[in-house]
């Protein structure tokens, strides 16, 4: 009973803390469909916080949504941001500089049009405090015709 207890003190102090609309970190995303990769070089005006290498990966649900633009629900798109290293003419990976991961949910992201929004630190779970879902959502929201996602 006292355990009983003390897990759901934690789970109430967890929904509190994070919010019931929070998006889960996505745990082995690397092993889901790649969608595509660009580089952001040193020519561009934001390489200094964006530059280097990016994967986009999407799970089941969702490669069905790129295949027909309606992106069903529990779709889950990761937008992993990279820093590059160069060695005799080959760029490499280097550290990650964040996920950016989007989850579809009609009902529990309504306010930012079906989609949940978070941004995860580095290699970390640590959710960022910029950009906010609303933030994320008023981008995308120029997407409609596209079901909110950028293009393939």
């Amino acid at each position: 009973m006292k355990r009983t207890a003390l897990l759901l003190a934690a789970v109430v102090i967890a929904g509190s803390v994070y919010g019931a609309d929070t998006v889960p970190y996505p745990e082995n995303f690397r092993t889901w469909s790649h969608v595509k990769s660009g580089v952001i070089g040193p020519q561009h005006k934001n390489f200094a916080s964006n530059g280097g290498l990016h994967h986009v990966y999407a799970n089941k649900e969702a490669m069905a949504g790129y295949r027909t633009r309606q992106f069903p629900e529990q779709s889950v798109i990761v937008f992993e941001w990279l820093e590059w290293a160069e060695k005799d003419g080959a760029f490499l990976e280097g550290p990650r500089r964040q996920i950016d991961v989007m989850v579809k949910d009609s009902k529990r992201y309504a306010d930012t049009g079906g989609w949940g929004f978070q941004r995860f630190v580095k290699d970390t779970r640590e959710m960022a405090s910029a950009p906010t879902p609303q933030a994320c959502f008023a981008c995308h929201n120029q997407l409609k015709q596209d079901g909110l996602v950028l293009g393939k």
